[in-house]
């Protein structure tokens, strides 16, 4: 065991070690794995293959604990903090993050009173993200997407019925007076005030925009003044 070879882990945005729980080693670097289905059809030549979504990922980290305090003591409050994991990024790539869905933690070594070792099963969203920035455009706007194919943020300010163009793709934004959320990656519109949903999912006619690798020209028309947009850009 060499811990100074680890990067630090950070679980929503804390560093574990602030905690007392500390890698064992460098992590690896996961890649999620795509669902392949691969279809034998009579007389042709090949199997015909679907392509479906990414799926989660499966990854173990090892931590040790040294503290001060009795090993089952210590490990009793690193379990609290570890369940509470919304979010895993290590300092050496400090650009992304993983999104985590759930985690396990196997069984300890406690190896002397003050120490012990253990693992914890992460399961991960299948992409790394990135934190953008919210951009303000009032106009035609070219979003150039240097990873996978993202689920953007929209916020609409309008003022009655508007259209938004994503790539030429059209969304219907029809009476609204303030601001109307679209959520690609939740399928939804809304608005939200000071702790307030109210659900606007009748307010828009059209698809959830994605933006493709690439080039993506975002424009609007009508009633619209104005789009705030984060791209949330995703890398695999």
């Amino acid at each position: 065991m060499n811990p100074l070879k680890a990067a630090v882990v950070f679980i929503n945005d804390i560093d574990t070690a602030t905690k007392g729980i500390h890698p064992i080693d460098r992590a690896p670097v996961p890649s999620p794995e795509e669902d392949i289905e691969h279809v034998e059809i009579k007389g042709r030549h090949g199997t015909l293959t679907k392509k479906y979504a990414f799926l989660d990922i499966s990854y173990p980290l090892d931590f040790y604990i040294n503290e001060s305090m009795p090993f089952k003591q210590a490990f009793r409050v690193a379990k609290q903090f570890l369940l509470d994991a919304k979010t895993l990024r290590f300092s050496d790539d400090k650009d992304v993050h993983y999104r985590v869905k759930s985690i396990r933690i196997d069984t300890a070594e406690n190896i002397i009173v003050k120490y012990g070792r253990f693992t914890v099963e992460f399961t991960l969203m299948p992409f790394q993200y990135e934190t953008n920035e919210t951009r303000t455009i009032t106009g035609r706007t070219v979003f150039n997407n240097p990873a996978y194919e993202s689920q953007p943020y929209i916020k609409a300010t309008c003022s009655g019925n508007g259209k938004i163009f994503v790539n030429g793709e059209e969304i219907q934004i029809t009476g609204i007076n303030g601001t109307i959320e679209i959520d690609c990656e939740l399928m939804n519109a809304y608005r939200k005030t000071t702790g307030n949903i109210t659900n606007l999912n009748n307010h828009m006619v059209g698809d959830f925009p994605v933006f493709k690798h690439g080039n993506n020209v975002v424009e609007f028309s009508g009633a619209i003044s104005k789009l705030e947009i984060n791209p949330r850009w995703r890398w695999l």
